[in-house]
Order: structure tokens, then C-alpha cells, then sequence
């Protein structure tokens, strides 16, 4: 079925209302006429606007401010702090519960690890405990965003390929979710996710075209926004660069595919080659997390040891044959790189631009700025909180402190 191409008179107060909470969200407090100027709106509709989001508790004025034309106005702000939001990363081995407001500050975190063995219902029933908990805590919630690995089956609610998660593939979230808790429930792959925390909270330098938030953690993926949006493609798993192949003759990977990018530069990847090769830079005393197990690696390199070193730029060359096909694919401003591969920063990126400048014209790689998230919280978790906060920033009104007790939509 197509879907309609007109706007009615509601769907553009929306728009309205949305691209007055974007500004506010990214620019703290700003006068009426800055507003109108940055919308091309006439100042008497944004009077009007301003006063309706007024009534829906969604904006307050602050007193007194010099706005840009340097006329002393009534500043505004947005009421972030009346719109919280939880969000939730489910990754392999831990799930983590956050609870965050729509401008990005963050209240509190907790972390669950848990064993791959473990039934996926005692998993979720652990998780919903946590975030009935923290409903309990925050009386402002107002809608909830879930992170997960993909590739995430959108319209299925089902991820399609988690390796070392077989357990998993049957789990619809969406129904697991659709009517736990009288909040509603986002559910977002989580390289899109991550793509979507660095765009609304990463503080890159606007305007931006299009960027590229590259997940190296457990699992290899990236989330590339343009122009706002998210691309997804049919069924939500474009841009699944982890289970590109960059070696056809390669291993076999879980998603049957043979050499995937994931399989060479992974968290789990880089363990594996340092047990191989430098299990000395491992913790010691049993299995360690591969977050755990990856900053022993990193840190030991740090310390000069010529082996981890090896495991490390090696790993690094692999994430640098990612950005090659991403600038190749999307031409990306910006490349962001996440997640737990993301820690080893200075000694990755030195052979990451080296294999780029390599491999990818001047005139394209002299466009694209490559960077390490600077994100101070998780970039999975911020980006379940993200994906929650843009589905506020898109229909602000929904939810508006006037509408909080509508319940689940």
C-alpha cells in the first residue's frame, strides 16, 4: 500500500511543534525570534506554537535573554527534565537500563551480565524487573528505547543473525514488549541506535549531510543517518557492514557467508587472535568479557608488547577496509567509530587513516573526517535512549506532560 504524500492542517502543526523542540534540544535556550528565524516561520505562528507547547508542558521560559539580533528577549528552554526516557541495551553476555532526559542528560545506569546459556526468558524477565524498577524511581518517563543486535528483522521484531546467540532467533521483541508496560516501547538495531545518540547528543559540527556511526564491539555493524533520517532499507538491516566479506575464501561466518568483516576485527575477534598469539596480555583466572579481555589487549600494547601490539594493528587495518567501503557506499561527512573496539582509540586510528588514504581517492578521503565516539556514556545504551527521545522530537505533543497518562501506543 502506498502511503499518503499530503499533509493536513495537524500533521503540520507536528512538524512545527517538532522543529521548535529539535532547535531547543540542540541549543539549550533561544528567544522566539531566533526560532523563527532558524524555521523560515513568521513570529506571530511561532508565538502561537510556543504558547500551545506552553500549555502541553513541553517548553518553559527561562527570564530574559540577548538573542543573536542582540534585543533582549524571553528566553525558552525545553522541559527535558519533565520527559524521561529509559533506555535499554541488550547485548550478548550484559544488558544495561538507563534513564535519561530528551536533552540528553543521563540519571542513573545499571549493568546485568549474564551467560549465553542462559534461557532467553530468564534473561528478559531479569530486564523487565530492572525497568519496572526504574518506572518506580522516575515519575516523568515517558517512553522507552530498546538497543539490540542485528541484524534486527524490523517489521518482525526478530533479530536475524547473532552469533553465538542461536537462542535468540525466536524471540519477537516487539511482542515481548508491545504491552509489558504502560510507556511505549522503541525498538532499534543497535548501530542505528548508536548512529542516532551521536547525531542528536554527539556535538559534531553542523550542518551535517550524512554520518556514519561504525559499531565495532561484540558484533561488527553501522548506522548511517542522512539528512536526519535513518537509512534502512526494506526490511530495517541495511547497512550491515559487518557480514560484508572481505576475504571470499575466508572462514565460514554464522550468517552464512564466508570472511566477514566482523570475523576479523570483532571484540571476540581480537581475543581470539591474542589467546593464539599473546595470552599473556590476557586477564588472568578464567574467561573475562570481551570488553575486559580487549582493554588487557589495548593495554598491553600501550605498554609497547610487540605481540598485542601485532593483534592490535592488524585488528585496526580490518576497521580501516570498513571505511573504505563505507565512504564508498554512503560518502559519509563523518565516520564515527563505537562500542567496545572503540577503547584502543590512539593506536587504532594511525593505521585506520593509513589504509583509507591508501585504498580510497584523495578527492573522497579528503571529505571525511574519522573519528573515535567521544560519547561519555555507552554509545548503545545513549542510542536506545536516542531512538526513544527522536520519536518525542517527531511528535512532541504525544508526548507532552499534559499526555503522560495516555498509556501504551
Amino acid at each position: 500500500m502506498r502511503s499518503a504524500m499530503g499533509k493536513n492542517n495537524s500533521d503540520l502543526t507536528e512538524m512545527n511543534r517538532s522543529a521548535v523542540v529539535r532547535i531547543l534540544q540542540q541549543q539549550e535556550v533561544c528567544s522566539r525570534a531566533d526560532i523563527a528565524r532558524q524555521t523560515g516561520l513568521t513570529q506571530a505562528a511561532i508565538t502561537k506554537i510556543v504558547a500551545s507547547m506552553i500549555d502541553l508542558g513541553l517548553v518553559a521560559e527561562v527570564g530574559i535573554i540577548t538573542g543573536s539580533d542582540n534585543r533582549r528577549s524571553i528566553g525558552l528552554r525545553l522541559n527535558a527534565g519533565r520527559h524521561q526516557i529509559i533506555g535499554v541495551k541488550f547485548a550478548r553476555q550484559m544488558f544495561a537500563v538507563g534513564v535519561f532526559d530528551i536533552s540528553g542528560k543521563i540519571y542513573t545506569q545499571a549493568e546485568t551480565k549474564y551467560s549465553l546459556e542462559e534461557n532467553p526468558r530468564t534473561v528478559l524477565d531479569a530486564m523487565k524487573k530492572q525497568i519496572r524498577q526504574m518506572l518506580e524511581a522516575y515519575g516523568d518517563v515517558v517512553s522507552i528505547g530498546l538497543a539490540v543486535p542485528g541484524p534486527y528483522l524490523r517489521e518482525e521484531g526478530r533479530i536475524a543473525v547473532v552469533t553465538q546467540m542461536s537462542a535468540w532467533h525466536t524471540i519477537n521483541f516487539i511482542e515481548e514488549f508491545k504491552e509489558e508496560f504502560d510507556k511505549p516501547v522503541f525498538i532499534e538495531h543497535d548501530a542505528n541506535a548508536g548512529a542516532l545518540a551521536e547525531w542528536l547528543f554527539g556535538g559534531h559540527p553542523q550542518p551535517l549531510h550524512t554520518l556514519a556511526y561504525f559499531l565495532v564491539g561484540d558484533g561488527v555493524g553501522t548506522g548511517v543517518i542522512e539528512r536526519g533520517r535513518l537509512l534502512l532499507g526494506v526490511q530495517g538491516t541495511a547497512c550491515e557492514i559487518g557480514h560484508t566479506s572481505v576475504d571470499v575464501h575466508g572462514p565460514r561466518c554464522e550468517c552464512g557467508n564466508y570472511g566477514c568483516l566482523e570475523l576479523y576485527c570483532s571484540a571476540p575477534a581480537i581475543v581470539q587472535k591474542a589467546r593464539q598469539r599473546a595470552p599473556e596480555c590476557l586477564p588472568k583466572g578464567g574467561p573475562a568479557g570481551s570488553g575486559d579481555a580487549c582493554a588487557a589487549v589495548f593495554a598491553a600494547a600501550r605498554a609497547g608488547d610487540p605481540k598485542a601490539l601485532e593483534v592490535v594493528r592488524e585488528a585496526a587495518e580490518y576497521i580501516g577496509y570498513g571505511c573504505v567501503t563505507l565512504i564508498g557506499a554512503y560518502n559519509p561527512d563523518i565516520i564515527i567509530i563505537g562500542d567496545v573496539v572503540a577503547q584502543g582509540g590512539d593506536l587504532l586510528m594511525p593505521a585506520i587513516r593509513r589504509v583509507v588514504r591508501e585504498r580510497v581517492a584523495p578527492e573522497l578521503h579528503d571529505r571525511v573526517r574519522i573519528e573515535i565516539s567521544r560519547l561519555r556514556v555507552d554509545p548503545t545504551l545513549y542510542g536506545a535512549a536516542a531512538t526513544a527521545t527522536n520519536k518525542v522530537l517527531q511528535l512532541p505533543s504525544m508526548f507532552s506532560a499534559a499526555a503522560k497518562g495516555l498509556g501504551a501506543r
